[in-house]
């Protein structure tokens, strides 16, 4: 009988971490690798990653039972036109990008019927992270999920299966809710690396301000080098990114004002104390990430599947199985 298949598309850093932590644990399948970039396809198969690669997208794809794409939004609707003729019937597309709803949108236009289709957000802090491909890069990270209404239960229960898979926490979030909060902590600091790249590498003393730019230009520059994914995501996410820029508008201003303000004698620094708080709000938040430990979040219901999980679901004869949990019945 034969194995299983489960294609990873895009074997970058997510990609490869993706197929390192799915082979932590002994499993009766067959991981299949495609990148558009075959150096980068190489790497994943050398790591390990992979245990094979195909150069051709379909034949990666065939006969696969689960296809999981890490790859940036700009590219799943090319993916998903491609593959829209190919998809057996039973088969779960795992789209993995940081806004939901606009991939919900194209899987709800290419997907064809029969086949099933997740949006996953696994969220790794740039805090203590390294960015390699590493097996436990998902360990016990959230992984927001989150489907389409016509998305059957036994589909969601897979790919949070998977997502338990390689160490990660599902988090099951309304599409829209995800992408407004995303706007404001992925996104919000993106469009702020480009407006002081521009404003620095415009200003007529970049020649020898270049020079003096260190850690933290680089930190607060750091926008990521694709610039078409970047222009895309913007674009697919515009309005909750403009009401984000409109609150920061707001809150410079109120820094502005703090900063003009002379301390007045025996009264508080306004600006001493905002600033101190602000510092401590971020130590807590770096603290909990790095801890990996939310207390002040509220606390979510386990994820343990009931009575199965990814592995009896694939490989014992249950892989699309019609069961529902608790979970999936609210949807």
């Amino acid at each position: 009988m034969a194995k299983p298949i489960i294609t990873l598309i895009g074997l970058g850093t997510t990609g490869a971490s993706m197929g390192l932590g799915l082979q932590r644990a002994e499993g009766n399948f067959e991981l299949v690798g495609h990148d558009k970039r075959p150096e980068i396809a190489q790497q994943a198969r050398k790591l390990g990653a992979v245990q094979r690669v195909e150069w051709n997208l379909f034949r990666a794809c065939e006969g696969a039972e689960l296809i999981v794409m890490a790859v940036p939004l700009a590219e799943i609707e090319e993916l998903l036109k491609l593959l829209s003729d190919e998809l057996k019937p039973g088969t779960l597309i795992l789209a993995l990008t940081n806004l939901l709803q606009p991939a919900i949108d194209l899987a709800a236009r290419y997907v064809p019927a029969g086949a099933h289709f997740v949006v996953g957000h696994p969220v790794v802090a740039g805090v203590g992270v390294p960015p390699t491909p590493r097996a436990d890069r998902f360990e016990k990270c959230v992984f927001a999920l989150a489907a389409g209404l016509k998305t059957e239960p036994s589909a969601v229960q897979l790919a949070a299966d998977f997502v338990e898979r390689v160490g990660a926490t599902p988090l099951f979030v309304d599409a829209q809710e995800h992408d407004g909060i995303i706007a404001g902590v992925e996104q919000l600091p993106q469009v702020l690396a480009l407006a002081l790249m521009r404003a620095g590498a415009a200003s007529g003393g970049w020649r020898e301000a270049r020079r003096l730019a260190g850690t933290s230009f680089a930190a607060a520059t750091d926008m990521g080098d694709n610039g078409p994914a970047l222009v895309a995501a913007l674009r697919a996410n515009k309005q909750n990114v403009l009401l984000k820029l409109r609150e920061l508008r707001q809150e410079l201003a109120d820094w502005q004002a703090l900063l003009e303000a002379e301390p007045l004698p025996d009264q508080p620094d306004a600006l001493a104390q905002a600033v101190n708080a602000t510092v401590e709000a971020r130590l807590t938040w770096e603290g909990q990430t790095i801890l990996k430990n939310w207390e002040e979040a509220p606390t979510t219901p386990s994820a343990t599947a009931e009575g199965s999980g990814f592995l009896r679901q694939m490989f014992l004869g249950n892989f699309m199985g019609k069961r529902t949990d608790k979970r999936t019945e609210k949807r």
